[in-house]
């Protein structure tokens, strides 16, 4: 039972928001003239064309390269154009299909203008030029319209009401093209193919059609039987189709004869290719697990059976099909199979799913750890594959599966909710043939939309990357073995920053309203079988480990946001020469979190134990902490304060409090600084957000998020908010902090699940921070943390708002000892219309001396002031 249980935030009180932020970054733009010349061959073709007769249309439409009817145009800008979305859909015909960010490099035509004082007004030759892609499928009148529009532009015309934005378009157009092959074949597609065609040369490869969204349905079945005729032409057929409006996907799986294939490698003309209701030809998404593991009986883990003591699940597992009479997992698991998927899983095979709930439900084994109060809710989502690894079906499109899954779980028009209370999803898989490349995947918006729309938060594996790691810093496994263990962690880490751009996160770890679990380098393994083969690269067991997935996300927000244990991974030989190449080891019984196995023998034992590793392994234990700080807050018999929390509220207040606890080491904050730069001191925001890709919000402290101490007071709100609003927040200061020069720190947390614009090159519609009415400094004595932290900028990004003070500066206090603490809300991605967002939020005062922080900030809540 906690002594000190965590303390209710005051409600707030509605203030007033703070103003907008800082204007657009300056760009040097080209003249009119220039203009006229880079882009005039190309629209006065179109005019050409489009003002005779007939089939002017048709002729647009054979040439693949031009611009035409019902064909998707790219116009390419430098910078922003305020208001053009709204100018576009006031052209009729003019269908806004995305909007992207993007950068090029500097040329005589654009550049970055220099605001520093020294340089002012010259060229940024470092810097690239960001901008933005629209894309828009016109009809004949639209493109009639975009004509007139630059003809009157460049004779230095008025284009009338409303379109305004169009000559600020046509001034910073920095390209303008058709969406055409080089767009819809991404190069890891072209990998794909290479290498399905290498393996099977005489089979179809299965590959992911993402269509266009339209959002008239009879456009979006015209679409549809265009692509399932092209494909069927070909040799090729459909194997599944899914749409889903909510989050404007419509895709399928096909399968693309060999033949095709190689035309397709030898960039030949392909129907398909050149399909303008195609957006992207992919991969198809597949989430596996390659765990090779090595299960042992263990007669130990008869002293942890039993059944929980609640009935209604809070957490759920999406993964493979686990072994439910287990003697870890038996009684505890609510299973829920409808697509059957344990008829076509052997048991000696579920492997992934079993430890996976094993780890939420007890954690790692090697610790003498409680199980959870209340069962498990497991709906399978993979199956065992032909080649013995877990994988999810393949004659079916994963984001239709999970789709599936979350609404059956919670409900939806005409379904009644299998799992109604559950708030907490764990998916511990990620898509191996789709690492992050700077675009939100369908199924990342998925789980976006639905955390909004159902309030629950998933917890996501930010993924392992397994592919061989070069170490420039030694030749040979001999010199790297009897290296100085310092000196070895620093060119690991290094070698790791040399390779980022190959080995990041893997989908669906980029969702903005998750939280993503990176691995930490941290087990508690006695006897390591197989160390003499292999090598523990790092001794600071607050690394992530090489293998797990970099950040950062999208808009480069802060993506993982925590880490947790993941077993402390041990290197292999694989060769020298050019540098050292090493590989990371099996798990086996080297390294991991001790978890439920089955029986490799087929003999049904169900006492089997393995040791399971990687971001998988850390994410359970993630969900695992989420559930244990939602335990402790519904304990009213243990004295706590939040047990009346709204059952709408328990998602972001459990996500508040998860990274609530999360900060950087010291000594982190040193070795990657030194190792990911920049040098110039100023440019801290760039070394802030290197640093955040490697470990984001630091290594969770779940201790620290669900109780107090002497020193330490946290208190915990939640709310609803719109845009343009904010709270504030009324916090009794501790009498002990005033005039005195005692090191205190002060951590503010806030969480929320923002709703989504897809297409959307900005995506979140609704971002919230969190500032003092009166600056820390003056109501605190406390500044805010330069390092060990994210930068202030990257803290802003994503859906989680955390900030770390610290000072010593004796003040005397403000506002009759209060700090107001000010939570507002602006948009992000244009109108909201009208939407609420739930928010959670912690805020932490603590001391580093032994002064009774808690007990009298706790005093000054009983104390109401008299009305």
């Amino acid at each position: 039972m906690p002594t000190r249980p965590l303390l209710r935030l005051p409600s707030p009180n509605v203030v007033a928001a703070p103003p907008g932020h800082a204007g657009p970054t300056p760009i040097r733009l080209p003249s009119k003239g220039r203009q006229g010349e880079k882009f005039g061959p190309t629209l006065d073709r179109l005019h050409s064309v489009l003002s005779r007769e007939g089939a002017a249309a048709i002729e647009l439409r054979d040439d693949p390269s031009s611009l035409a009817p019902e064909r998707v145009v790219v116009f390419e800008i430098a910078g922003t154009v305020e208001d053009f979305l709204n100018a576009l859909v006031r052209v009729d015909g003019f269908e806004l299909m995305a909007e992207y960010e993007t950068a090029f490099a500097p040329d005589d035509d654009f550049a970055v203008k220099d605001k520093r004082k020294a340089t002012k007004g010259q060229d940024r030759s470092d810097k690239r030029v960001p901008g933005r892609l629209y894309l828009a499928m016109p009809d004949v009148q639209a493109l009639k319209e975009l004509v007139r529009l630059w003809e009157i532009w460049r004779a230095g015309g008025n284009l009338g009401k409303g379109r305004a934005p169009f000559a600020h378009l046509f001034g910073q157009l920095h390209a303008l093209r058709p969406w055409g092959p080089q767009d819809r074949i991404p190069a890891e597609t072209v990998a794909f193919w290479r290498e399905e065609s290498e393996r099977f040369p005489d089979r179809p490869v299965r590959t992911e059609v993402e269509l266009w969204y339209r959002g008239n349905p009879s456009r979006r079945e015209e679409a549809s039987q265009t692509v399932r005729t092209l494909v069927g032409e070909s040799g090729g057929q459909v194997v599944h189709e899914a749409v889903i409006p909510e989050i404007a996907y419509h895709g399928m799986l096909i399968d693309i004869p060999s033949g095709e294939v190689q035309n397709l490698l030898s960039q030949q003309p392909v129907k398909l290719a050149l399909a303008d209701g195609v957006m992207f030809l992919r991969p198809q998404s597949l989430m596996l697990d390659p765990q090779d593991v090595e299960a042992a009986e263990d007669e130990s883990v008869a002293e942890r059976t039993g059944q929980p003591a609640a009935a209604q699940p809070v957490a759920a597992l999406l993964d493979g099909v686990p072994v439910p009479a287990h003697a870890l997992l038996v009684n505890r698991l609510t299973l829920d199979d409808p697509d059957d998927l344990q008829s076509r899983t052997l048991v000696s095979g579920r492997v992934h799913g079993t430890a996976m709930a094993s780890l939420i439900v007890h954690g790692d084994c090697n610790e003498p750890n409680q199980p959870l109060s209340r069962p498990l809710y497991v709906r399978p989502v993979m199956i065992l594959g032909e080649d013995g690894q877990e994988r999810t079906e393949s004659d079916r499109l994963v984001i239709d599966t999970i789709y599936r899954a979350v609404v059956r779980m919670k409900g939806s028009e005409g379904q009644e909710a299998t799992a109604p209370t559950v708030f907490l999803i764990n998916l511990s898989m990620g898509d191996t043939r789709r690492p992050f490349a700077g675009l939100v995947s369908p199924l990342a918006r998925l789980l976006d939309f639905l955390s909004y729309r159902y309030n629950v938060l998933f917890l996501v594996s930010g993924g392992n990357v397994t592919d061989a790691l070069v170490i420039p810093d030694y030749e040979q496994w001999t010199a790297f073995e009897a290296a100085d263990p310092k000196d070895r962690e620093r060119a690991v880490v290094a070698a790791i920053n040399a390779a980022k751009q190959e080995r990041t996160m893997l989908s669906p770890a980029e969702s903005l309203n998750a939280l993503t679990i990176g691995g930490q380098h941290r087990d508690n393994v006695s006897a390591r079988l197989g160390a003499q083969f292999a090598v523990d690269p790092f001794e600071n067991e607050r690394l992530p480990n090489v293998s797990s997935g970099l950040g950062l996300g999208y808009r480069r927000m802060v993506k993982p946001e925590l880490y947790f244990p993941a077993g402390r991974e041990h290197l292999r030989f694989q060769s020298a020469g050019d540098g050292l190449v090493v590989k990371v080891c099996p798990t086996r019984r080297l390294y991991g979190l001790n978890a439920a196995a089955p029986d490799p023998t087929g003999q049904g034992k169900l006492d089997y134990m393995a040791l399971s590793g990687g971001t998988s392994s850390a994410t359970a234990l993630a969900t695992r902490a989420g559930h244990k700080i939602f335990d402790a807050m519904m304990d009213s018999e243990a004295g706590s304060l939040l047990a009346d929390t709204a059952p709408d509220f328990y998602a972001v207040v459990v996500k508040a409090l998860l990274v609530h606890g999360a900060r950087w080491d010291a000594t982190d904050d040193i070795l990657l600084k030194s190792i990911f730069g920049p040098a110039d001191l100023h440019r801290f925001i760039e070394r802030g957000e290197n640093c955040s890709r490697f470990i984001g919000f630091g290594v969770a402290d779940v201790g620290v998020a669900m109780e107090c101490s002497a020193n330490r007071a946290t208190l915990v709100g939640a709310g609803t908010i719109a845009a343009e609003a904010a709270h504030g927040y009324r916090i009794p200061l501790p009498a002990c902090l005033e005039r005195v020069t005692d090191p205190r720190s002060l951590t503010v947390t806030v969480a929320w699940f923002s709703p989504i614009k897809s297409g959307h090159q900005r995506y979140r519609s609704l971002r919230l921070e969190a500032d003092a009415l009166y600056p820390p400094p003056v109501a605190l004595g406390v500044e805010r943390k330069g390092a060990p932290q994210p930068a202030d900028a990257t803290v802003k990004r994503g859906s989680v708002f955390h900030e770390q003070y610290f000072g010593t500066a004796a003040v005397p206090f403000v506002d009759d000892g209060h700090l107001v603490l000010r939570v507002w809300c602006k948009e992000d991605a244009g109108s909201s219309g009208g939407e609420l967002v739930r928010y959670g939020i912690a805020v932490t005062i603590e001391s580093e001396n032994a002064l009774p922080i808690y007990d009298q900030i706790q005093q000054r809540l009983r104390v109401r002031p008299q009305a």
